[in-house]
């Protein structure tokens, strides 16, 4: 049997110090681009893995699952994780979490994914990817599904955020609402899906259907910070008029606009009707309505296309799209 290569096979081929491949390993941004280079190349060429990342699989005969994730503490995603760890469980997968803050983190990430060899197959949430960063991931040749947003090249599991503004208005309609008003946040990083706005202009497209013009529409459109998110709602409810409908990009945000009415002694939904966005377990408790866009089973078709692919690599891209629908409770 041909000998595993080491770390100092690495380095020698490299002409670099072991510390210098263990700093590539684990800290990339410490290391200058073209040193990293040489790294790479040689664990290419070699076929390197850590000796950590090989006992480990040897001892737990586990395979591996990483996700690429934006916003990982976020109820959302967390769901949505929760159904690929539903499936891939008892499989006998690892599902490993990979909390992108930036696009240099991404970076940086997908790098050590190129010379570590460490996850078998991906998923990734709601990232947009493109030139160099997409041509990273595709040379990873793993199989990868991205979910909410649609990756040239891999598999995705999709909703129609517009059609899902669209859903919001049209049922606020069949209640008899004629006032209406949306409260949404900016996309808060460069290269994740921009969802509010396309709900947004779903919602404000389904009124001009009915002779509703966007404009009389009240739409606020916030950079929530969690220091300054709740005056800005706060502000946004003491503006409301009575039987006002209002949509909210988000359950997270619904819920503060709930908690606000509550607070000023507004009746919900009889002076102002809340519906959100995503149908999280919360939602429940909290008798909210919202656009349920199926969070976790969204993770476990993601999961499912995924062991299609490793089973069979030579199975075309799917693309998948998740109805809609909407979910009825005390706010509407």
């Amino acid at each position: 049997m041909p000998r595993r290569p080491t770390i100092y096979d690495v380095a020698r081929m490299a002409g670099v110090s072991i510390s210098t491949v263990s700093r590539v390993l684990n800290s990339p941004s410490m290391v200058r681009p073209a040193t990293r280079e040489k790294v790479r190349a040689a664990i290419a060429e070699l076929g390197f893995e850590p000796a950590a990342d090989a006992a480990a699989r040897a001892r737990k005969h586990l395979r591996r699952v990483g996700v690429l994730t934006p916003f990982f503490t976020e109820a959302s995603f967390v769901q949505r994780i929760r159904g690929v760890s539903e499936v891939l469980g008892p499989e006998n997968f690892e599902v490993i979490i990979y909390t992108v803050k930036s696009e240099t983190h991404l970076e940086e990430y997908l790098e050590l994914l190129s010379m570590g060899g460490r996850v078998d197959a991906l998923v990734s949430l709601s990232l947009m990817m493109e030139g160099e960063l997409l041509e990273r991931l595709l040379d990873l040749r793993i199989p990868v599904v991205s979910v909410e947003s649609a990756l040239p090249g891999c598999s995705s599991v999709l909703i129609d955020n517009r059609e899902g503004g669209r859903l919001a208005a049209s049922y606020l309609l069949s209640k008899g609402y004629r006032r209406f008003s949306f409260i949404g946040e900016f996309s808060r990083k460069r290269f994740t899906l921009d969802a509010t706005e396309q709900r947004l202009d779903g919602f404000l497209s389904r009124f001009e259907e009915e002779g509703i013009s966007r404009s009389s529409v009240r739409v606020a459109m916030c950079e929530f910070e969690e220091h300054t998110i709740q005056d800005q709602v706060e502000e946004f409810v003491a503006h409301h008029a009575v039987g006002e409908a209002v949509f909210a990009a988000s359950d997270i945000v619904a819920a503060r606009l709930l908690s606000a009415a509550r607070n000023r002694g507004i009746s919900v939904p009889g002076e102002l009707a809340i519906l959100g966005f995503d149908d999280l377990d919360m939602a429940g408790y909290l008798g909210l309505s919202t656009i349920s866009q199926a969070l976790d089973q969204s993770g476990m078709i993601a999961a499912r296309i995924l062991l299609s692919h490793l089973e069979n690599p030579e199975l075309p891209a799917q693309k998948v799209f998740l109805e809609l629908s909407v979910v009825e409770r005390s706010t509407t």
